[in-house]
């Protein structure tokens, strides 16, 4: 008969709005359910409005026999809160737990939140033995992947198998989501990624890499394109770029399907570009590439464990770019051993790459990672901070040198420093074309938002970023960030 099955993905703050990618996961676990007969629902409130009367009533209409909440670290303390509501509104109620903080914490989280169950890694065949089971009044003692309340106690089974073929799974259940919120389409291509670098959690998609066949992945782009019409899709693997031959076979099957006219973007390695991949990308619809580099210097790009170099950061943002494709330069700022010296490297580095988009997030450190042990040595006291300040813009620990007040000051500062001049460009000598450009988007799809990213771009990057950053201060604390930042931005000579 199947259950019937509320799947829920959890926000850093409810109606905030900051994440608009489609939740794959999530999504792939419900095609997996409805294959085996389960009736599935799916709210996003990355993207959709929540109300506490308005959710009571949805469980009272909907009745759900399940209700799996799928969260990350900063958005514990919502998914916390769910629970709650969830079994005060019916406490038989089976509620699920999963991603990458449930997989890390399992026993803790369960002795927290007021939850049955936690799936841990990947959640597709874990979550439909576990229904499975309980349908059929099954014992649950041999599921793999599983954690679980019994008796009082948190029993945790042995871990889960790794989905070895990923063809074999069925394609995200879109039909399930509110398509028209999100701009760009989502679509994975593989799982796991070789490397070991320290700040990556890989309690999920694990260090080994499995792929799945160009012509599934193919597939799944036709038939998200003739559905949905987004034109637009972003390639979420941990690193897209990793097999050369794979890529080959994938780019010659879109090129050579007349109806695929999509662009798309991807986060890379700077270490795995060459010109044959870039102009292959291009030529196949790519629009920008997005480049962990993480650090500009070089004592900071050794000690995370990065396995690659300035010199080949440098080299990729230039062969992307003469091939005619956007770049975007990640970067993290406040490992626990960097000084003054280092970020400022850093920074200096960002600038001189020039790409033509930045992020400078400051250093959190995720459950599960080496990372998180490293500070946790130094800093014990992280362990107190709340789940929800982990969200790459609030610092959690000083380091060695620099306070945590000051690390948000260089994220400012490093925005300044690197866009000043594309900004001012943009906003003088390119203003005119820019204007127009915005004004013929805006009239030809009829909403301002997205437009002036495309026609503002530094403009954008620059001031969206530094105002998400300080928005919620107080008026004074405002102001005095911005005279810092200028400061700081000033004092950031080249040499």
């Amino acid at each position: 008969m199947g259950m019937r099955v509320l799947l829920l993905n959890m926000p850093v703050q409810f109606n905030s709005w900051q994440n608009l990618e489609m939740p794959l996961g999530i999504a792939y676990i419900a095609s997996e359910l409805e294959k085996h007969g389960h009736i599935v629902r799916i709210t996003d409130y990355e993207i959709e409005p929540f109300e506490e009367p308005q959710f009571q009533a949805e469980l009272n209409a909907y009745r759900p026999d399940i209700v799996g909440i799928s969260f990350r670290s900063s958005s514990y303390l919502s998914a916390k809160r769910i629970a709650a509501l969830v079994k005060n509104a019916d406490p038989g109620i089976k509620v699920i737990l999963g991603g990458h903080h449930a997989t890390a914490f399992p026993e803790d989280t369960l002795r927290d939140m007021n939850a049955d169950f936690v799936i841990r890694g990947e959640g597709e065949l874990t979550t439909r033995q576990l229904l499975e089971a309980l349908e059929q009044k099954k014992g649950i003692k041999d599921i793999k992947g599983l954690s679980y309340k019994m008796d009082g106690k948190v029993l945790t089974n042995e871990a889960g198998q790794l989905i070895e073929d990923l063809d074999s799974l069925v394609f995200p259940a879109w039909h399930l989501l509110h398509m028209e919120k999100y701009t760009t389409g989502s679509i994975l291509t593989s799982r796991g990624c070789p490397f070991a670098c320290i700040y990556c959690d890989k309690g999920v998609s694990t260090r080994k890499v499995r792929s799945r066949s160009p012509r599934n992945i193919y597939e799944e782009i036709l038939s998200f394109e003739e559905k949905y019409r987004k034109n637009r899709i972003y390639f979420v693997d941990d690193y897209f770029l990793l097999n050369k031959k794979r890529l080959s076979e994938i780019f010659a099957l879109i090129t050579g399907d007349d109806r695929l006219k999509f662009k798309w973007y991807c986060q890379a390695r700077v270490d795995g570009i060459d010109s044959e991949i870039v102009e292959g990308a291009k030529k196949s619809g790519c629009e920008m590439i997005i480049f962990g580099i993480e650090t500009g210097d070089k004592d900071e790009l050794e000690y995370i464990n990065k396995k690659a170099t300035l010199e080949q950061a440098q080299k990729a943002i230039a062969l992307a770019k003469n091939a005619g494709i956007k770049t975007r330069a990640n970067f993290m700022i406040g490992f626990p051993i960097s000084t003054h010296k280092m970020v400022r490297n850093s920074i200096r580095f960002a600038k001189k790459i020039d790409a033509d988009l930045y992020r400078f997030f400051i250093v959190s450190p995720l459950p599960n990672t080496v990372l998180w042990d490293r500070i946790e040595a130094i800093h014990p006291e992280i362990n107190t901070i709340g789940w929800d300040k982990f969200d790459f813009y609030s610092p959690s620990f000083d380091t060695v040198e620099i306070k945590k007040e000051d690390l948000v000051k260089y994220v400012l500062a490093a925005y300044l420093y690197v866009l000043r001049g594309k900004a001012i460009r943009e906003l003088t000598i390119g203003f005119v074309p820019r204007f127009l450009k915005l004004l013929y988007l805006s009239l030809k799809n009829r909403r301002l938002r997205g437009n002036l990213s495309v026609a503002f771009p530094a403009c954008v990057n620059l001031f969206l970023e530094n105002w998400f950053i300080i928005r919620n201060l107080k008026k004074g604390e405002k102001i005095n960030y911005i005279k810092a930042m200028f400061k700081l931005a000033g004092s950031m000579t080249d040499g």
